[in-house]
């Protein structure tokens, strides 16, 4: 099949949810745009050994309340919210399913066509619970596992891979412990990532994925949310050891975020900082590495004018260990380390400034969305030169409250070091999913 039947049958595949709309019955509007970890298959040009180990994607919330849901995008399915001003003692399985086919043509590469899952809503099973405590203060948990859908296996370690906390809430706000996300991931209940109608769904080709640098899960975290007041939100964020505090503190690696989110009528916008310090990193030798401490600023705004929504977010980051979706590079020349050890030797990693658009808008009776996607960098150690972009599209239509379809086309371009990456070249996705 040439390139251009391909691509033909791609788009016909991907809008197949949109001509089915004129005949399924809907009963709810569009559901909101979700993250999503799907990418392409990494194909690194560069080396790497650094930065978090565990990389998934979880449910993400918008909501501040029972009442009131920000106009954030980053956000899957809320079937495992926990509002923050719920007090009412209840026990709760929940859980979604995402499952579809996607067709992928990177540069240079042949083309590939596979199921894939969790690209829109995460695929996940979980619990949560609250248990009032008086006085308008309540106890809370949620417990959560990812899997795959087309296989069955887990996604990442442990029992519970995507949140397992407990805590506490009130007027005063919420307080959380345990295994939880960053607040740029794009993951959890505190991911405060907005500014996108794709967010990072679909592919990475196409999201903000594919040109931002996110967080991601964090062992051993605490975390606080104020209530919302006149529309301003506060969240701040630590970890003790991201991938494990059983160091004495100078040895674990750290991370520290803050974060303000500001909705108000149509308008809402999000701003955050996040510091990693690498204090625990070792080179794929298991030596230890000297890494200068990424810092990522974060922000985001949308604009609803009722016909259309409005997109826009920026992200810079400075001495990043990575480029764009887990494109890895040299933290350590390895030239360097036979004269001097890899602890002497200042590891300045990548700094990036990235930037995306979009907008989406109802169409027959689903959402389509539309969005592109920029991002240009710098090797510090060597001074190479990165860039990218990409053009991403989605449409999701519901068949039910609980159950929609959804389709996808994305292409993307790498250059300098990030040419014949995973982000250079094109993606179509489609399918279905829903919510228990």
């Amino acid at each position: 099949m040439t390139g251009y039947k391909l691509l033909v049958t791609a788009i016909a595949l991907s809008l197949t949810p949109a001509f089915a709309a004129n005949s399924a019955d809907s009963t709810s509007s569009a559901s909101q745009p979700s993250a999503s970890a799907s990418s392409a298959s990494a194909t690194p040009s560069v080396q790497y050994r650094s930065g978090p180990t565990k990389r998934g994607r979880g449910v993400a919330f918008a909501s501040t309340s029972s009442t009131e849901t920000s106009n954030t995008s980053h956000a899957s399915s809320a079937i495992a919210q926990i509002p923050m001003d719920a007090t009412t003692s209840s026990i709760t399985l929940f859980g979604e399913l995402d499952g579809g086919v996607t067709i992928e043509k990177l540069r240079g590469k042949d083309t590939t066509v596979k199921m894939s899952s969790g690209n829109w809503y995460w695929t996940s099973w979980g619990i949560k619970g609250v248990e009032d405590l008086g006085g308008g203060n309540a106890a809370i948990f949620t417990l959560q596992q990812a899997f795959k859908l087309d296989n069955g296996e887990g996604v990442g370690g442990g029992a519970f891979n995507n949140q397992a906390f407990l805590g506490l809430q009130g007027g005063w706000g919420r307080l959380t412990f345990g295994h939880q996300a960053g607040l740029s991931s794009g993951d959890g209940d505190y991911s405060m990532l907005g500014g996108s109608a794709l967010g990072t769904g679909f592919t990475a080709i196409g999201n903000l994925a594919g040109v931002f640098l996110t967080t991601g899960w964090l062992d051993n975290s605490i975390a606080y949310r104020t209530q919302k007041y006149n529309g301003l939100q506060f969240t701040a964020m630590y970890s003790n050891g991201i991938d494990g505090d059983d160091k004495e503190w100078s040895k674990n690696s750290h991370y520290y975020g803050l974060g303000l989110t500001y909705d108000v009528g149509a308008f809402n916008s999000n701003f955050m900082f996040e510091l990693e310090d690498h204090k625990g990193t070792k080179l794929a030798d298991g030596s230890p590495a000297k890494l200068d401490k990424t810092q990522y600023y974060t922000a985001g705004a949308s604009y609803d004018f009722g016909a259309f929504t409005l997109y826009g977010a920026y992200q810079f980051v400075n001495h990043g260990t990575r480029m764009p979706n887990y494109n890895m590079i040299h933290l350590v020349d390895a030239s360097s380390t036979a004269t001097k050890p890899a602890t002497e030797i200042p590891t300045k990693g990548v700094r990036q400034n990235a930037a995306s658009v979009s907008v989406a808008t109802p169409v027959a009776g689903g959402t389509l969305m539309l969005q592109l996607n920029g991002v240009k960098g710098k090797i510090l150690n060597d001074s190479d030169k990165y860039q990218a972009w990409s053009i991403g599209s989605g449409y999701t239509y519901p068949l039910s409250k609980r159950t929609l379809l959804y389709g996808s086309v994305n292409y993307g371009q790498g250059g300098k070091a990030l040419k014949h990456s995973n982000l250079d070249g094109f993606t179509t996705v489609f399918g279905m999913a829903t919510t228990f």
